[in-house]
């Protein structure tokens, strides 16, 4: 019993092991709740008409669920119109404003909760494809506990600094040899020593999993925890026949399985090699080169180790496709772990395990030779070299261009003039489209974009100028694995006077990738947000990209992003260096502060398309058979600048293109209304 106490006081006291798991407990706790972000963010944002349908149809999937969802889509749907209807009506005069707010006020009420019910009916949607197995539930609190495959690098570290001391001390201290004289030689403190530790792992990743477990349920509740693992989307294709709460029990008994490994492993290298620095360097890299070098996300579950066990989740998942459009086939991104296949890695692992157990004891006797440690110093020294193959990931920062900027329109998304050049995309071969760039002067056109890879990279057919700067997006891709993945989104500034490109923004977008040390693992939903943006513009601080119906906001420098506005389908948009103006769901025309987030309506001002100038805010008049207005942002005066209707119309800065909606042709007119000519095309 004094051994145990000396070696737990000498653990614990000594070696700073309460301080060390004190201070992995409070990182802990403060980065989930700091950093713990929903799974599906749309439904705490929209939490209140997400769980009015979601109390209705709680539970498995029935037909008198498919009937409630088939005649509340209609419900929406005939709102919608007859919303839209009576918009139409009330600007076109046929009905006054008390039959309009009476006829808007039921519709207005049912269609407030429309993005709850989008989100239940994504929901049914993936439900109705497997019934059986899928439930419908609130999945926020049970994805952010289950689904990810994240390694926990506060636990790594933890076993690290906790566990490698426990021999090492020693061999610093050289009283390896001192315990080598007793009777017993070394191998009774060794086996106190091993028991210890792996009692201590053993109680501190049970408490680890009860905080997180903890910190879900109070945060967003685990209810519904005998519904089936399947009915997370993360499990979709799963074939374990498991609950939610089973899986829980399931992953944590891997991560303690796999921690306790990790322990034997790191002790099997501390009395191997006797150096305390190398045996945390090599044993992290043990752990993090297939982490980070395997191409396939499930690989690391079928190597024998500890990493697939301390992450577990990829045993409970089930095999996933993703479609290359360059082969036109679906190629595999995670191959599901099979009971036998578990059952062999897990008995791989084990013996390993066992078999380190045994060296330590073995080494800590006093008949080892010394021509066996100069054969582990030979094999240290080959591992050495192996773990320095290891490549550091860089980042990059940004700084922007200060001061007046140029006008933005979603409407000119695709061209852009500053005092030498005019860049736009050309189109004139439907098989190259790119982006030019002509001289103003000589009248000279060039390719803007040098690309020396086209195969492996896309360039977006979307600018945004800025006086001598230019911007675009572009897309790099990875074919050296089984399949084409789209890897890595840019933002690239040029500077028109020398034409050097600087990348101010950079984000990763392969979801079986993970940042440096997994500190910012790229997000599933924001990566596919970056493929479907359509445009952008920036400021100082932020950039602003517009796709899946909705503005986004991300930091140039730390790369939070955030979602700023919700906009209805086809509306346009514009930006002068601070305010965000777009059409809403009425055809009313918001001013959006950036730097304030509020919100103002401009009055009396209907529109689905306007173009942004310097002073004023061109549009078709809803109220007034889609003519062209001018509102002047002074002073908010309006002026009519055409007597005809208008489908659509542009304008560069001295005239105004539009199309007559009597008799389909394009005429020209200056921004005064005055020389109104036909362009012949």
């Amino acid at each position: 019993m004094s051994l145990w106490m000396y070696e737990m006081k000498k653990m614990f006291i000594h070696q700073k092991g309460l301080l060390f798991i004190g201070l992995f407990f409070v990182f802990s706790l403060a980065s989930m709740i700091l950093f713990d972000k929903p799974a599906n963010p749309d439904i705490e944002m929209n939490a209140s008409s997400y769980l009015h349908y979601l109390n209705q149809v709680q539970g498995p999937y029935s037909e008198e669920t498919g009937r409630f969802f088939a005649e509340e889509a209609a419900r929406m749907s005939d709102a919608k119109i007859a919303l839209q209807k009576a918009t139409d009506d009330y600007y076109d005069g046929k009905i006054g404003e008390r039959e309009f707010l009476a006829a808007t006020a039921p519709l207005e009420k049912l269609l407030q909760n429309e993005k709850g019910f989008q989100l239940i009916y994504e929901q049914y949607a993936y439900i109705r494809e497997h019934p059986d197995n899928r439930y419908f539930l609130y999945t926020n609190g049970w994805d952010g506990l289950l689904s990810n495959d994240r390694l926990d690098f506060l636990w790594l570290l933890l076993l690290l600094v906790l566990v490698t001391p426990v021999f090492c001390f020693e061999f610093e201290s050289r009283m390896d040899s001192l315990i080598l004289t007793a009777p017993k030689g070394a191998r009774h403190h060794a086996v106190c020593k091993v028991c210890l530790v792996l009692i201590t792992v053993a109680a501190l990743s049970l408490l680890s999993a009860g905080l997180r477990f903890g910190f879900y349920q109070l945060k967003y509740g685990l209810e519904n925890g005998r519904y089936p693992l399947q009915s997370l989307t993360y499990f979709g294709t799963s074939a374990k026949p498991m609950t939610l709460f089973e899986t829980f029990l399931g992953v944590t008994a891997g991560k303690l399985f796999g921690s306790l490994c990790f322990a034997i492993l790191i002790m099997f290298v501390s009395v191997c090699m006797k150096k305390y620095a190398f045996t945390l360097f090599s044993c992290t890299a043990l752990i993090l080169l297939p982490y980070f070098g395997l191409r396939l996300e499930s690989s690391k579950y079928v190597l024998p180790g500890p990493l697939g066990f301390m992450v577990s989740t990829g045993f409970f998942r089930g095999n996933e496709y993703k479609r290359n459009p360059f082969k036109d086939q679906m190629d595999v991104v995670f191959r599901e772990v099979s009971n036998t296949a578990w059952v062999l890695v897990f008995a791989a692992t084990l013996g390993l395990s066992i078999g380190m157990f045994v060296a330590i004891l073995i080494r800590q006797t006093n008949g080892w030779s010394a021509g066996k440690r100069n054969a582990g110093r030979r094999a240290s020294f080959l591992l050495l070299v192996f773990c320095l193959a290891a490549s550091a990931l860089s980042g990059c920062t940004a700084s922007g261009n200060k001061g007046k900027r140029d006008i933005y329109n979603y409407a000119s998304m695709q061209s852009f003039e500053n005092e030498r050049y005019r860049f736009y995309v050309d189109e004139t071969d439907l098989e190259h489209i790119r982006i030019v760039f002509e001289d103003k002067q000589t009248g000279v056109k060039r390719d803007f974009i040098r690309n020396p890879m086209p195969a492996l990279t896309r360039v977006a057919n979307t600018i945004y100028g800025n006086g001598t700067h230019v911007y675009y997006m572009k897309y790099d891709s990875d074919k050296s694995g089984v399949m084409e993945t789209v890897t890595r989104f840019a933002v690239v500034e040029v500077d028109t006077k020398t034409f050097r490109e600087r990348i101010i923004f950079e984000k990763k977008l392969s979801a079986d990738q993970n940042a440096l040390l997994g500190l910012a693992k790229a997000n599933a939903r924001d990566a596919g947000f970056f493929l479907t943006v359509s445009s952008f513009f920036l400021d100082e601080r932020n950039l602003y990209f517009i796709g899946q119906n909705e503005i986004r906001r991300v930091h140039r420098r730390t790369g939070d992003m955030s979602v700023i506005l919700r906009l209805p389908a086809s509306t346009s948009v514009a930006f002068d260096g601070r305010t965000i103006y777009y059409a809403n769901e009425k055809s009313q025309v918001v001013e959006y502060d950036t730097k304030t987030g509020s919100e103002t309506v401009i009055p009396d001002l209907v529109t689905r398309s306007f173009v942004l100038t310097d002073t004023e805010l061109l549009f078709l008049n809803r109220k007034d058979q889609q003519k062209i207005y001018a509102l002047d942002l002074r002073d908010s005066t309006l002026r009519k600048i055409t007597d005809k209707s208008a489908l659509r119309f542009e304008c560069d800065r001295q005239s105004i293109f539009y199309v007559n909606k009597s008799d389909l042709k394009k005429y020209r007119i200056d921004m005064e209304g005055q020389n109104e000519t036909l362009v012949l095309n």
